[in-house]
């Protein structure tokens, strides 16, 4: 009927199972340190981001892009910034005619921001798509991309333009691509 013997034989051996999963995920656990890991892969992050990180650029994104959909470019204009070393500074006079020039130059109806890549706190960027013809009149209207380049010192965001020499060199973003 019920062989007793056979039971107790399968509850030890899964007993021993049990025991040896649980050892392993111990070992795994070991040595582990707490908090994320720096990678060594050029394409992986080089800082941390928090979900208030990205609100943030989000926010200061859209305040920038509703402003030059608004036709306000001075005061869109007003919004960016320049890494200069380690300070970040508003937005030279110098360089505002030709910032007024591009952002004036078409028409905005709608935009949408299309990613987000937090690189460096020098180094991140946020693509966005601007739509240049009206949606109204036109089934497929014509779109713009862009990008504009986040920075974050002492905690707080700022964005600059794309053209703008992040750290005085080129982007590594753009030289990651081109690998």
């Amino acid at each position: 009927m019920y062989n007793c013997e056979r039971t107790k034989e399968m509850k030890s051996k899964y007993l021993v199972l049990i025991v040896a999963i649980v050892a392993l995920m111990m070992a795994a656990c070991q040595g582990k340190k707490e908090g994320p890991a720096k990678s060594n892969d050029p394409f992986q992050p080089q800082m941390t981001v928090s979900p208030y990180d990205t609100a943030t650029v989000k926010q200061l994104t859209n305040e920038f892009l509703e402003l030059v959909k608004n036709e306000q470019i001075d005061e869109a204009i007003s919004r960016l910034y320049v890494l200069d070393g380690d300070e970040v500074k508003p937005l030279p006079d110098a360089q505002k005619p030709e910032c007024r020039f591009w952002l004036s130059m078409y028409k905005v109806y709608d935009y949408r921001i299309t990613n987000f890549t937090f690189y460096k706190e020098t180094d991140s960027e946020v693509n966005y798509e601007l739509i240049i013809e009206d949606p109204a009149t036109k089934e497929n209207p014509a779109r713009m991309n862009g990008l504009i380049r986040p920075v974050r010192r002492d905690g707080a965001w700022f964005i600059t333009l794309a053209n703008s020499k992040t750290e005085k060199r080129r982007s590594e973003i753009d030289s990651l691509r081109s690998l």
